[in-house]
C-alpha cells in the first residue's frame, strides 16, 4: 500500500471554507439523459469536441483558486492524493499486467482523465468510457486511470446469452462461477475454477446456432482471466485482467485501481476524515440537496438516488460503508464527535476512535484508520463520495455513466455548499450497440397501436371498413346508424328539454338501438377483424423478439472485436 507522508500542510485550521466571498451555485433544472435507443449511438453531454477544453478548464480552475478560496489546501491536497493514488494504481496495474508500470515525471502537470464502473463483463455503453479516455489520454499525452468499484456487491456470476430462434430468442444465463450470495467484489473469490477455465468454450458453443455473428471477443480475452487466476483468486482481477488485454491490444493504457486499494491510500482516509470531524454540517448539506433534488426530478423514492443520512442520539450517519473482512453484508459508518475525539460504529459496536481536537491536522486519525485495515475492518466510500473524491483531489474530468451523472447533480451542489468551491465540468458518456445475431424484425410499437385502434374502429364504425358489395348489403342499416346519430345531436342541441326523465328514456334506448346496428354491421367484418387479430400476434411476437435481438445489456465479451471495434472509433 501507499507509503506516501502524511499531509505537508500543517496548518491546523485546514478548512476549504475560510474565504467569505459567496461561490455562485448552478441552478436546479431537470436534466433528460436518456440511454440511446438505436444501434451505434453515442449519448455526450457536453459534446465530445469540449471534452479536452473542458479538462484543461477544471485544472485551470483549481490552479487559480485564491489564498482566501484555500488555494493552498486544495493544490497541496491534489499533488498529493494524485501521486499517491497514481503510484498505487501504478502498482496494482503492474501486478495485473505482468509488466512494470512506471509514471512519469512530470505526470503532476499532465491531464488525468478518471472513469470507473463494477469490475463485471458489462454492456459495450459502458466500455466506451474506458476507450475514450485511453484515447483522449493518448492525443494530449495526458494520464488514464479506471476506477474498479469492487466496493459494490457482485449482482451475478453469468452473462445473458441469445437462445432459441429469431422468431422467439431468449436471453439464457451462462455462468462463469457458481452462484454465490451477495457480497461485496473484493470479498469475492472463485468458487469454482473448473467452471471459470470452460466459460469461453461453453458460450462460444452456445453462440453457434447463430451463423451470422463471428467468433466473440470472450474466445481471446479468457486466457487472460484464467492466467490471472494463478496469480489472484479474487474474481475482480480476473475480471479486470481479461478486459485490460483487450484495451491494450487496441492500444489503450488505461491505469486500473481497485476502490478497495484507493481507500487505503493516505489522502483518502485525509478525506474520510475531514468528512468524519465535520460529521454533521456534511449530513445536513447532502441532505437538503438530496431532498432538493428529489423535488426537481419528482422523485417519490426514499431511497433514490441516495437515502437521506440519518443521525439519532448524538450518532451522526456518514457516507461511507464498513465491514469485516469475509461478512457478506456492508454497514452503515456513523460517527460521534466530542472535544477532543471521533468515534466510529457499524451501528452496533464501537469500531475506533480517532484523537481529534479542533485544531488538529488529522494526521493522528489517519494513522488510526490504517490500523483498521490490518484489523481486518474494511472503510470503504460510496458512489456519491467515490466521485466527490476523484473530482475533488484526483482528476482533471471525471467521466460518467448515465447513472453516475444523476448522482453527480447532488455532489455539484454539495461542492458549492459544503467545500465552497466551483464544482469541476464532468462528461456523461453512454452508448448502444446492438449484437449482430440475427436480423432484427423490422417493426416498431407504434405498429401495434395502429392495429389496436383499427380493432376498435371495427367495434364502433364497421361501416368505414366495409367492400362496396357489402355497403350495398347493409344500405339500411347504414341508414339507420347515420339517423340516430342525428337524432342524437338534436337532442343535444335543445336549450331546455321538456321533461329531463323521458329524455334520459330517449337516450339509453337511442344508445341501445346504436350499439345493436354496430354490433350487425361488425358481422360483415368478422374476417377482416381475424386478419387483423392475426396481424397483432405476429406484431407483438416481433416486438417482444427484438427485445431480445435489440438488447443494449449484453456483455462486450459476446461481440466479434471488429464489431466494437466500429463503435470505439466513432468516439471522435
Amino acid at each position: 500500500m501507499s507509503s506516501v507522508t502524511t499531509f505537508p500542510c500543517k496548518n491546523p485550521d485546514s478548512r476549504f471554507d475560510s474565504g467569505t466571498d459567496t461561490v455562485p451555485e448552478l441552478l436546479w433544472e431537470k436534466q433528460d439523459l436518456l440511454v440511446p435507443r438505436y444501434d451505434d449511438a453515442i449519448f455526450a453531454r457536453p459534446d465530445l469536441s469540449q471534452m479536452i477544453s473542458d479538462a484543461e478548464e477544471n485544472r485551470r480552475m483549481f490552479k487559480a483558486c485564491s489564498r482566501d478560496r484555500s488555494g493552498k489546501i486544495i493544490s497541496g491536497l491534489r499533488e498529493w492524493a494524485r501521486r499517491a493514488v497514481l503510484e498505487e494504481a501504478a502498482r496494482y496495474t503492474s501486478e495485473l499486467t505482468g509488466n512494470d508500470v512506471e509514471l512519469p515525471q512530470d505526470f503532476n502537470d499532465r491531464l488525468l482523465l478518471i472513469t470507473g464502473h463494477q469490475p463485471a463483463l458489462y454492456h459495450p455503453g459502458v466500455w466506451v468510457k474506458n476507450l475514450l479516455i485511453g484515447k483522449v489520454a493518448q492525443k494530449t499525452q495526458g494520464l488514464s486511470l479506471n476506477l474498479i468499484v469492487d466496493n459494490d456487491l457482485v449482482s451475478s456470476t453469468s452473462i445473458r446469452v441469445p437462445q432459441g430462434t429469431r422468431s422467439a430468442p431468449l436471453l439464457s444465463e451462462i455462468s462463469f462461477d457458481e452462484s454465490i450470495e451477495k457480497k461485496p467484489w473484493e470479498e469475492t473469490t472463485i468458487q469454482n475454477k473448473e467452471l471459470f477455465c470452460s466459460f469461453a468454450e461453453r458460450t462460444e458453443q452456445a453462440l453457434k446456432q447463430w451463423p451470422e455473428l463471428s467468433s466473440p471477443l470472450l474466445s481471446e480475452i479468457w486466457p487472460a482471466a484464467i492466467a490471472q487466476m494463478k496469480v489472484s483468486d479474487r474474481l475482480a482481477d480476473c475480471l479486470v485482467a481479461a478486459r485490460h488485454a483487450q484495451e491494450q491490444r487496441w492500444g489503450i493504457e488505461n491505469l486500473e485501481l481497485p476502490i478497495s486499494r484507493l481507500c487505503q491510500t493516505s489522502p483518502f482516509l485525509w478525506f474520510a476524515c475531514y468528512l468524519f470531524k465535520f460529521a454533521a454540517q456534511f449530513r445536513t448539506t447532502h441532505n437538503q440537496v438530496l431532498s432538493e433534488y428529489r423535488k426537481v426530478n419528482r422523485v417519490r423514492s426514499k431511497t433514490h438516488p441516495v437515502p437521506e443520512l440519518s443521525e439519532q442520539d448524538g450518532w451522526v450517519e456518514s457516507p461511507f460503508w464498513i465491514w469485516r473482512a469475509g461478512e457478506t453484508h456492508r454497514h452503515q459508518l456513523f460517527v460521534k464527535r466530542d472535544d477532543t475525539s471521533v468515534l466510529l460504529s457499524d451501528g452496533m459496536n464501537v469500531i475506533t476512535t480517532l484523537p481529534m481536537q479542533e485544531n488538529c491536522d488529522l494526521s493522528a486519525g489517519i494513522k488510526v484508520l490504517k490500523q483498521l485495515s490490518e484489523q481486518g475492518i474494511r472503510l470503504r466510500t460510496r458512489a456519491l463520495t467515490t466521485t466527490l473524491f476523484a473530482r475533488l483531489f484526483l482528476g482533471d474530468l471525471f467521466v460518467h455513466g448515465i447513472g453516475g451523472a444523476k448522482y453527480d447533480e447532488m455532489t455539484d451542489r454539495i461542492f458549492t455548499r459544503f467545500f465552497h468551491l466551483t464544482p469541476p465540468r464532468y462528461l456523461t458518456l453512454s452508448a448502444t450497440k446492438f449484437l449482430p445475431f440475427c436480423q432484427p424484425f423490422d417493426i416498431q410499437h407504434c405498429d401495434e397501436t395502429c392495429l389496436q385502434r383499427v380493432l376498435r374502429d371495427l367495434d364502433f364504425n364497421s361501416d368505414r371498413h366495409l367492400t362496396a358489395n357489402q355497403l350495398t348489403e347493409a344500405a339500411s342499416l347504414i341508414e339507420r346508424k347515420q339517423a340516430l346519430i342525428r337524432e342524437q345531436h338534436m337532442a343535444a342541441d335543445r336549450e331546455k328539454p321538456v321533461n329531463q326523465a323521458e329524455r334520459r328514456r330517449h337516450n339509453r334506448q337511442r344508445f341501445q338501438e346504436l350499439r345493436q346496428v354496430d354490433a350487425e354491421l361488425a358481422l360483415l367484418t368478422s374476417k377482416l377483424r381475424g386478419q387483423i387479430n392475426d396481424d397483432l400476434v405476429t406484431v407483438r411476437q416481433q416486438i417482444k423478439a427484438n427485445e431480445v435481438i435489440q438488447s443494449r445489456e449484453i456483455s462486450f465479451a459476446l461481440y466479434p472485436e471488429q464489431v466494437l471495434k466500429q463503435l470505439f472509433d466513432n468516439l471522435k
